[in-house]
């Protein structure tokens, strides 16, 4: 089995305008985000737009690390940040959704 350890994050929009307004902050943050990240030990993350049924709007980050160590180092960055995220924007985010899985990779078939 593999040491490396995914994640990923399902964010749920209320409606396109919300959708719309966040995906230029989300850009932004998730850029500089990433740049504290990957000296710690992420080696992926990309962020998709998920077909869904209509009506239903989502965006999906998903992030691999190294290792264990790489993640736990990573998860305090992501909790720091997102408690800084909040303070900024927060009344934009009210009714946004957020839902992580945490996994290990079993198989890689790339």
């Amino acid at each position: 089995m593999s040491n490396t350890i995914i994640s990923f994050t399902a964010v749920e929009f209320p409606n396109q305008k919300v959708m719309d307004e966040t995906s230029e902050i989300l850009e932004k943050e998730m850029s500089a985000l990433a740049d504290k990240l990957r000296p710690q030990g992420m080696i992926k993350f990309h962020s998709s737009r998920l077909f869904l049924p209509e009506g239903n709007l989502m965006r999906g980050n998903w992030l691999e690390y190294r290792d264990m160590a790489a993640f736990e180092v990573c998860d305090k960055i992501w909790v720091k940040n997102g408690e800084e995220f909040f303070e900024k924007y927060g009344e934009i985010m009210a009714d946004i959704k957020f839902t992580s899985y945490r996994g290990q990779v079993v198989q890689d078939w790339s």
